[in-house]
């Protein structure tokens, strides 16, 4: 009966060893690093998935996109959406989307507001007009990620929103 093992045993299993846990190791950096940064995009995707829903349904029940508003312009920053009884305000700032109720002069409610948040996420829009008639809103996004000093768009977006209420009486081609 063996009670040891022999020199040629050890000196392969010596060899084999550091080999296995750099196989291991890597698999390891790939559940602790990778999976959390991809799971933290995929969220900040679903809360943009979120806002352009709700983009959609208030283009769906607009009469048009207003330029302007009392003292609020559309830009690459505010979009206008006007309803029957008010005007929706979309405004990006420092990485958040907000969505205010105006209804006129005056300063308008808090609680009418919905803010997202969205640290990575760029959202653009730009409005498609004929005859001088907003008919619709292209929007398109991403949401940026950072990976070894390059900046990369991931899960990127394009939507176009067609106003329903502008196109009453009229053919758009």
């Amino acid at each position: 009966m063996r009670k040891a093992f022999t020199l040629m045993e050890v000196l392969v299993l010596a060899t084999i060893a550091p080999l296995m846990l750099v196989v291991v190791s890597r698999i390891f950096s790939t559940f602790i690093q990778d999976i959390p940064r991809e799971t933290r995009v995929v969220q900040q995707n679903t809360t943009v998935l979120d806002l352009l829903q709700q983009v959609r349904r208030d283009v769906d029940g607009a009469t048009g996109l207003p330029e302007r508003f009392d003292t609020t312009g559309s830009d690459e920053h505010t979009l206008l959406i006007q309803q029957p009884q008010a005007v929706i305000c979309y405004r990006l700032e420092d990485g958040r989307a907000v969505r205010t109720l105006l209804k006129g002069q005056g300063p308008s409610d808090p609680n009418e507001q919905r803010l997202w948040r969205m640290p990575n996420a760029v959202i653009s829009w730009r409005p498609w007009t004929r005859n001088g008639v907003v008919y619709a809103v292209e929007m398109h996004s991403h949401v940026q990620q950072r990976f070894a000093d390059l900046l990369r768009n991931r899960l990127v977006n394009s939507q176009v929103f067609f106003v329903h209420g502008a196109g009453k009486g009229r053919e758009v081609r």
